[in-house]
C-alpha cells in the first residue's frame, strides 16, 4: 500500500436530508449551461462520487451504489446528455465533464470527497485529479488508461463516425464484449442489463463521448498527484489493454494497481461484493490516515 497524504481536512457539512438514508433520492442539480440528474444515497460517512462510463448512467453503478452506502454517502451523477441529464450547449469534453462533477459537489455543499470512475469515467476522473486535486480524497480508477496511442484514436474517431452515420447499434455479442467471456457465457441477464443502458444512450452524446476518448494524455500531470490512487483493471478485458494501467500505476506516486484474473472491462460488477469490500477498505484507511 503506497503512503497516504498526510491531513486533508474533513468533508464540509452536508444536510443529510438531501441524501437518501432509505434508498435512492433523485435530484436535479444546476451546473454551468444545463440541468443534471444525480442519483444520492447513504445519510452519514465521507462521500463518494461515481463517474460512469461511455454509453452508461447512474444505473450503470445498479448494486455498487447501494452497497458503498452503507458506509458512506454516494454521489452518482448522469454525465450531461447520458441517462435523464440535460446535454447543454457547451462543446463536449473531458475537462466540462469533469468541471460538471465538481459543480455537482459544489451544489450539494461538499469540500472533499473519493472519486470512483469506469473506464470512460475513469478518465474524467483524471482530470478531476490533475485539475482539482484539492478535493479529492483518494481516487479508484476502474478499466481506463492515462492515454489513447494512435491506434486507438483513430478507432474511437471512426466509432463515433459510425454512430453519427447509423445510430446506435447494440448487439447481445457486442454488449458481452465488455465482460470476460465466462461472465458472459454465466451471466446473460446482466449483459442483458447493461446492453438495454446502453439502447437507452443518446447516439449525438454517445459519438460526442467517443470524440472526446480519442484524445488525451493525463502521464505527465499525473506524476504531481498527491492523492492515494487505487487501479483496478481485469485481466480478461477485451476493451481496454491491461497494460494503461500498468502506465498509470507508475506515473502516480501513490498508486495501488490490482490486476484481477478471469475478469473483464466492467469489473466494477463481475467482481461484485470483492469490488465493494476491496473499494470499501481503500477509502477506510484514506480516511484513517487523514483523520477523518
Amino acid at each position: 500500500m503506497p503512503c497516504l497524504p498526510r491531513a486533508v481536512k474533513a468533508t464540509e457539512p452536508i444536510d443529510s436530508i438531501a441524501f437518501g438514508k432509505y434508498g435512492i433520492h433523485n435530484v436535479k442539480i444546476p451546473v454551468s449551461d444545463c440541468v443534471l440528474h444525480v442519483e444520492l444515497q447513504g445519510d452519514h460517512g465521507p462521500p463518494v462520487v461515481l463517474i460512469h462510463g461511455l454509453g452508461g448512467s447512474s444505473a450503470s453503478w445498479e448494486g455498487i451504489a447501494e452497497r458503498l452506502a452503507a458506509a458512506r454517502r454516494t454521489i452518482a451523477p448522469d454525465l450531461r446528455g447520458c441517462g435523464r441529464s440535460e446535454r447543454g450547449t457547451r462543446p463536449y469534453s473531458l475537462e466540462l465533464l469533469a468541471n460538471d462533477v465538481v459543480a455537482v459537489c459544489d451544489h450539494l455543499g461538499i469540500g472533499r470527497f473519493h472519486v470512483l470512475g469506469h473506464s470512460l469515467g475513469g478518465v474524467v476522473a483524471q482530470d478531476i485529479l490533475t485539475r482539482h486535486g484539492d478535493r479529492v480524497l483518494s481516487a479508484v480508477l476502474v478499466s481506463t488508461s492515462s492515454k489513447v496511442g494512435e491506434k486507438a484514436s483513430a478507432a474511437w474517431r471512426r466509432l463515433a463516425d459510425m454512430v453519427e452515420e447509423r445510430g446506435l447499434e447494440v448487439t447481445a455479442d457486442a454488449q458481452s464484449r465488455g465482460f470476460g467471456e465466462r461472465f458472459a457465457a454465466s451471466h446473460p441477464e446482466v449483459v442483458a442489463r447493461h446492453a438495454g443502458i446502453t439502447r437507452r444512450a443518446d447516439a449525438n452524446v454517445y459519438a460526442e463521448q467517443a470524440r472526446a476518448a480519442s484524445n488525451y494524455d493525463y502521464t505527465e500531470a499525473l506524476s504531481g498527484v498527491g492523492r492515494p490512487v487505487l487501479i483496478i483493471q481485469g485481466l480478461a478485458d477485451r476493451l481496454t489493454s491491461p497494460g494503461g494501467s500498468v502506465i498509470m500505476s507508475r506515473a502516480l506516486p501513490r498508486a495501488e494497481l490490482m490486476m484481477v484474473d478471469d475478469v473483464g472491462h466492467n469489473a466494477h460488477i463481475e467482481m461484485g461484493e470483492t469490488f465493494v469490500k476491496k473499494v470499501e477498505a481503500f477509502f477506510s484507511s484514506a480516511e484513517a490516515e487523514a483523520g477523518i
